[in-house]
């Protein structure tokens, strides 16, 4: 009977290590108003790599994928209707992303939960696109993109808004040595991402001819 038991409790572990280890998916749902006009399918792209990901089907006017989760990148679902198109880009960070559109145009987006990155992260796009246009001639708004970016770096450091805020901060009037100081607060799997390192080796080279 003890025997019996060990196996069960073996077996039951087991199981558990298996649940354990299921990978995260991100839910993409989405859905057309005018089924009509909806087009036969959406494209997933990955931003980070340039590369596409998936094309999706739809169906009654609806679509839903899971994706691998991954909070270090950004992807976009791109719809188009009758040659003219758009995209939603999101960070698949193992929440549900919903979108409603009608017509050619996205009417509601939603992550859930509450505490998705994607929240803060739509809040810093909306900064910088406040901010771009006057970072060349302004330098008090240079430094509102640096602190904005330095706070990013420091409270995220191994997931796609450090890296944002890595990337926005060599837009801004960062010196080399700061921008060296502020990419080594980032953990590994965001330091060896291919566009930072493209910046480390040239903020690197700034820095010895100074």
């Amino acid at each position: 009977m003890k025997q019996i038991n060990l196996i069960v409790i073996l077996i039951v572990v087991a199981l558990m290590a298996g649940c354990g280890s299921k990978e995260m998916q991100t839910v993409l749902v989405g859905h057309f108003v005018s089924a009509d006009n909806s087009p036969e399918n959406v494209i997933l792209y990955n931003e980070d790599t340039g590369e596409e990901f998936a094309s999706v089907p739809v169906k009654d006017g609806m679509f839903r994928y899971d994706i691998p989760s991954d909070k270090t990148t950004i992807m976009s679902v791109r719809f188009e209707q009758d040659g003219n198109g758009w995209k939603e880009s999101f960070v698949p960070d193992g929440d549900t992303v919903r979108y409603e559109i009608d017509g050619l145009k996205t009417v509601a987006e939603v992550f859930a939960p509450e505490t998705s990155i994607n929240y803060p992260t739509r809040d810093f796009a909306r900064f910088c696109v406040e901010m771009l246009p006057r970072l060349a001639t302004d330098s008090v708004a240079s430094d509102e993109m640096l602190n904005y970016c330095r706070r990013l770096v420091d409270e995220h450091p191994s997931d796609f808004l450090g890296y944002d805020g890595i990337m926005f901060a060599s837009l801004t009037k960062v010196t080399a040595e700061e921008w060296l100081e502020l990419v080594n607060k980032l953990e590994p799997n965001i330091q060896a991402k291919p566009r930072v390192q493209a910046l480390k080796e040239k903020y690197e080279a700034q820095r010895e001819s100074e």
